[in-house]
This record gives structure tokens, sequence and C-alpha cells, in this order.
């Protein structure tokens, strides 16, 4: 479908960026990897690997520069948005990770800042009936208050705005509230003329601030309203909760293929390593590798080291470590899949990077529609490159052309240019003005030879690289102008209390001056 290609989605971040106010000048850059295997969402699952299903992932790196209009020689980067599409096609459902969102301050003075802008746009694009890549979406991220994400050194440039722990918070589930409350199904008539009908969507929406009770948490959201805003009432309804006790958690899990085409996936059971995915710079990823890597040195110790361990009495280590006794053929079962999803999370507060004092969330927002009675559908199998889950072969799957590749760049690119962004200097004006050139230019360079066929796959031949001049130009970066009335002037204290202009007098200010006791005269 022409509605989901990479310039179909630039085209998308543009409509809704030039809703920004003031005046200004940006650039967009939309970088997007092909499909591609994955096998480090459930490393340590414990299905065998015969039997697990494929799993795709797609990498998503968004960059915004601004400058004022007709001045593009001051072209500065301000917001970009590090994204992970995960596509599960046995189970029509798709992981989108939020991993990084940052800015640098290089904002235009009187023009909108267009972080929250790009957030929201690009979450409406992985949820909207037209462009989601499946009909069970489901967002993650985790919210933890740094200086800075992907800008090294912004935070020195006086115009950014670090939020701090609490503020964080509750700016991304402020964000997430609203991706629901605007979210809109599209009103299709059925091919018999009757009258049209919404699909049904279900929003579930969950978010956990390890080692804060629900009570804390809502205290603290509440007071971190800033400019003292009243709150603003809305009909999403929040679960103080780790997802993966919701029904539909099964979906975006890793399941067995053979439970799955033999109609009873419900009926097998997923422990923690099948639930829940290992993703990039998380702290529930590093709790599951030392869980995995605990499980396999103790199922690796030797035997007699295991008894004394056990300190069981002289009979049971007879029945299970004497001579007679058969040595096991496989290795002990992983202990750890035994631990309950709550006790995980419960587990979780005591991890340093959730109890040294900063407040961190986890936040999930599920969007859960109707799954087609057909696996064959038409609709989703184009968004959704499903027929690639059946290719067993050792070849790229970028080799495989389809429409909605048409516009990407090999994934070791988008490496490259995040590796690249992670040794600029953004830490002031000049600085980043600096670096936003030189990534432009990397930018194009890495660009310029790259065709459509080329950029699916690696491995093809580039004979036509005349064509990659306009392969910037026509899928990454795209130009245009914001023309809309200025942020108003935000007031000053004096101005918030009694509404006085800035200009006038500042009142007189009586200073009580100690009064002297007369002494009596002698």
């Amino acid at each position: 479908m022409p509605a989901t290609t990479v310039s179909a989605l630039r085209a998308h971040l543009v409509q809704d960026l030039k809703a920004l106010a003031g005046s200004s000048d940006l650039v967009l850059h939309v970088l997007v990897s092909p499909h591609r295997k994955c096998s480090g969402l459930f490393p340590h699952t414990t299905i065998p690997q015969k039997q697990r299903p494929k799993l795709l992932q797609q990498d998503y790196l968004i960059l915004v520069s601004q400058s004022p209009s007709n001045d593009s020689s001051a072209m500065c980067l301000v917001s970009a948005v590090e994204v992970v599409l995960y596509s599960l096609p046995t189970t029509h459902a798709s992981l989108v990770y939020i991993s990084k969102v940052d800015s640098t301050g290089q904002v235009v003075p009187g023009a909108g800042s267009p972080t929250a802008s790009l957030v929201k746009s690009l979450l409406r694009w992985f949820t909207q009936p037209a462009t989601r890549p499946s009909p069970l979406v489901r967002i993650q991220l985790f919210a933890r208050a740094q200086n800075q994400y992907l800008f090294p050194n912004s935070s020195d440039h006086p115009g950014k705005r670090v939020l701090t722990d609490v503020k964080l918070c509750r700016w991304w589930k402020d964000v997430l509230t609203d991706l629901v409350e605007n979210h809109k199904e599209d009103v299709t008539p059925p091919e018999g003329g009757a009258a049209a009908s919404a699909t049904p969507a279900l929003w579930q929406c969950f978010y956990l601030f390890p080692s804060l009770s629900f009570m804390e948490a809502e205290y603290m959201l509440k007071n971190a309203k800033s400019n003292g805003q009243p709150e603003v009432a809305t009909s999403t309804t929040w679960a103080y909760s780790h997802p993966y006790a919701s029904p539909y958690s099964r979906s975006f899990g890793i399941t067995s293929r053979s439970a799955a085409e033999g109609g009873s996936p419900i009926e097998s059971v997923l422990d923690i390593f099948d639930q829940i995915p290992t993703f990039p710079d998380d702290p529930k990823t590093r709790f599951l590798h030392e869980l995995a890597e605990t499980d396999k040195a103790e199922a690796n110790a030797p035997a007699r080291k295991k008894l004394k361990a056990r300190h069981s009495d002289p009979t049971e280590q007879e029945d299970e470590g004497g001579e007679g006794s058969p040595k096991p053929s496989t290795p002990n079962p992983k202990k750890a899949s035994g631990i309950s999803q709550d006790e995980f999370w419960e587990r979780m507060t005591f991890r340093q990077e959730c109890s040294s004092g900063a407040v961190t969330g986890f936040f999930t927002v599920d969007l859960i529609t109707p799954v087609p009675a057909s696996t064959t559908t038409q609709d989703h199998s184009a968004r959704s490159p499903s027929h690639l889950e059946e290719e067993d072969s050792g070849e790229a799957l970028g080799s495989t052309t389809s429409e909605a590749e048409v516009g990407t760049i090999p994934a070791p690119m988008v490496a490259r240019i995040m590796a690249s962004l992670g040794n600029l200097d953004f830490g002031s004006t000049d600085k980043a003005k600096h670096a936003s050139q030189l990534l432009t230019e990397s930018i194009k360079g890495l660009s310029n030879g790259l065709t459509e066929t080329s950029a699916m796959d690696p491995t093809a031949d580039s004979s036509m690289a005349a064509e990659g001049e306009d392969y910037y130009s026509k899928y990454i970066a795209s130009s245009f102008t914001v023309n809309n009335p200025p942020l108003p002037a935000r007031l000053a204290p004096q101005e918030a209390t009694n509404g006085a202009s800035s200009s006038a007098a500042a009142p007189a200010v009586n200073v009580l001056q100690v009064r002297k006791k007369k002494r009596p005269a002698a």
C-alpha cells in the first residue's frame, strides 16, 4: 500500500509539523531501515529453536532541524526520536519501543519546539488505521531523566530545559494520554452498501514507578503540573501495574510456532523469558540477562557443589548424586522460568536504576483491534511483511522487495549515522550549527549511490548509482517553511500575579529601620 511507504511517513510528519507556532524553516530527515530478522527480542526463551516463529525488526531515526526564515546558514538540529519497531506476524502484533527522545534547546525564538509534536505524530502513524503495522500494537518506553540522550553536551546550552524525573514521567503520560484521546478509527462503508460502521478499538494503558505505591505516584504526577495549570479531565484510564497480566499480553510475547499452527497457543504456559522483551538500554533487559546467566551457571555447576549448597540430608544426597543414580541427559530447566510476573516486578524495585532515589517509570499503551478472519488478508499483508515470516533461507530479508520497503536505507547505515551523532558536540549555538552541518553532510554522503534496490539489499548491483544523487531529497530529507502566529510571551512573576506590564515602574518598597532607644540624659 502506498500509504505505508517512507515517503508517506515523511509527508505525514511534515503535515503535523506545519502546525507549529511561529515562523521558521525546518528540515526533516526520516531514516528507516528495511525489515530484517530479529533474534534478540526474546533471547532466553524456553521454546526450542525449530519451533520459534520469525520476528522482524525495523529501525527509525527522525531528525528535525530549524532555522529562522530565509536564513539557511543558521540551520541547527533541534529534535530527534529513535524508535524500534518489532513485528510478530504469527500473532498479528507489533511492538513499538521508544528508545530515545532528545532536543538541543536551539529553538528559534518565538517558534514552537517540535519535540512533542514530532513524538505525537510518529505515534499516530503507528496507531491510525491506514498505517498501523498490525491489528495489535503495543507502545513501550522507559522514562529516566538524563541531561541528554542523543545530542552530546546539549545540556550545556542555556536554552535547553532539562526535565526532572517526575516532570519527565508526567510529560510522557500526557503525551500518551493525548494519543489515546485523539485516536479515531476509520468509518468505511461495506461492499453491500449497508450503513458505515466504525471498527471497535480497545486501549489499555499501564504505568509503573518501581518502589513507589499508587498513592505516591499519583501525588507526584499531580504536583508535577507546571505553571499552576489545572488538571484536564480525560476519559483515558491508566492502570498502575505492569501490562503482562492483561489477557492480550500473550499476543505480544513469543509463542511456539507449532502451538500457534495447532490452534491452541493459549494452553501453553509462557514464562517471563517468553513474555518480557529485551529492549536496548532497558533495566528489564539487564535483569533478564542476569537471571539467565545465573540459571546457566547453576545448571553447569558440578553436582557435588550443588549438593553442598543444598544442605540436604545424606539420604537425599545418595539418591540424587550417588554412583547408581542416572545422570540427566538434558540441562536442568531454568529456575527463573518459575518466577511469576508479580515477583519479577517486585524484585525490579530493588534494582539500582529503580531504587537510586530518582523516579523512573515504565509506560505501556496497547491498541487492540479485531484481527482479520483470514491470515491472508491483503490489507494487512501489504502493511506487515508477514510473507517474510515463512522464509527459512539464510538470505537477507532485504532482498525481498516490496512497496513498503521503498525509501529505506540499510540498517548498518542507520547505526553509522547514530554513531556519528554520538561523536558530535552540541554544547553551544556555534558548536550545534557546526555539528548539524557535519551530520547532514554525512547523511548525504552515505545516501550517495543508493538506489531503491541497493537500499533494501546492500549486496545488489549499484550500477545505477546516479539515482543516489536524488535518493536523499526523494526519500530522506524534506525542507518546508512554517508561518504561523508566534508563541505568546511568558508572563513574568509580577505579570502572573497582578497583570502589570513589565515596563511599568516597580512598586515602592518601604524598608523598616530599627528604632534605637534614646538613652536618658546623664
